[in-house]
């Protein structure tokens, strides 16, 4: 058995089964609050000694809820992005993590298994990337450690106390790299209508250097790995007849498709290809699969290099939120302005 094919047959059996978990487990200035004060609620019990239990790299450990958003922000969006994004990304992981204590409890009681009673991991593909830049900042950034540090804590304390509401309640505040021209449905992905989590129109993708990619498989390894998992699909054909019914999303995804005559989610085939978005198309060369994407992630909420197109056209964070969640409200504690 060639490596490529052990690897395909061992990544396919261990994630299909994480595939099919729902969501549900799932100012004019540059600087400062947005022109338009938002709402406050005294029920949003957040201060700026908020604390977070977090699983990173196999250790709990208790943070403040700044120092890990500083953190998250190292680890999922450059630095060198401008101000606007990245305090648009500081909402968005300030309102993921109220979200995440909102299904498990602040103390992570009804947290999984996989969290050891925290209430966050460290883990992109479940929680959210964490970096710890005293460890890591110089490896990240060299000689602009200093700027870069200062320019994402200044990210996160100048829209200290803010997120993100939909019906009074902290928003799964999810995000991806970039997409298409448009964004996708949470619907469309994870067959979860989201009222804030709609298809919208979203700049700039074509600036990530993962925009365009392609994946060549051969045929005999692909048909190994789905056949590992669909044992009843007929891939005895020619390769240019395994692929039918394919089902778009408007933003260009695919949400399901026939392979060898089994119908499956978009998401498995990207999965078990290592494709970089669902939004592909597959063409045969010779023995090879070859696999074309745009886009690059999951496609749903905001898109880090859409912030960035819309920060570069002069929005501000609050307006680049509201463009990617829909209907949405900002809502801040008044304490943490004082």
């Amino acid at each position: 058995m060639s490596p490529v094919k052990k690897i395909l047959i061992m990544t396919i059996v261990a994630t299909f089964a994480a595939l099919l978990m729902p969501l549900s487990v799932l100012g004019n200035t540059q600087t400062g609050l947005p022109q338009n004060e938002p709402p406050t609620d005294p029920d949003y019990t957040y201060d700026a000694n908020h604390r977070v239990t977090v699983l990173i790299d196999g250790t709990v450990r208790e943070m403040d809820l700044d120092n890990y958003l500083v953190g998250v922000l190292a680890a999922e969006m450059p630095a060198s992005f401008p101000v606007e994004a990245l305090k648009a990304q500081a909402v968005a992981a300030r309102t993921y993590t109220l979200y995440k204590e909102s299904l498990y409890g602040q103390n992570g009681e009804k947290a999984p298994e996989s969290h050891q009673g925290a209430v966050l991991c460290g883990d992109s593909s479940h929680c959210k990337a964490y970096c710890d830049i005293d460890q890591r900042g110089k490896e990240l950034w060299g000689a602009n450690q200093s700027f870069y540090t200062d320019k994402i804590t200044a990210a996160v304390k100048n829209t200290d106390g803010l997120i993100m509401v939909h019906d009074g309640k902290p928003i799964a505040a999810v995000f991806h790299a970039a997409s298409a021209e448009k964004t996708e449905s949470a619907v469309d992905v994870w067959g979860n209508h989201v009222p804030y989590l709609v298809s919208v129109s979203s700049p700039g993708g074509e600036a990530s250097s993962s925009y365009h990619a392609a994946v060549e498989l051969l045929q005999t390894d692909f048909a190994a790995a789905f056949q590992a998992v669909h044992p009843e699909a007929d891939l005895s054909g020619a390769a240019d007849g395994w692929f039918s019914q394919i089902k778009r999303s408007t933003a260009g995804g695919v949400i399901s498709l026939s392979v060898g005559g089994v119908v499956v989610e978009g998401r498995e085939i990207r999965s078990l290809a290592g494709l970089n978005s669902t939004n592909f198309t597959v063409s045969v060369q010779d023995q090879l699969l070859v696999f074309t994407t745009v886009g690059y992630g999951h496609g749903v909420g905001m898109s880090q290099y859409g912030a960035r197109a819309l920060a570069l056209e002069g929005k501000t964070f609050d307006e680049i939120l509201k463009h990617y969640y829909t209907g949405v409200d900002l809502l801040l504690k008044s304490s943490a302005v004082e």
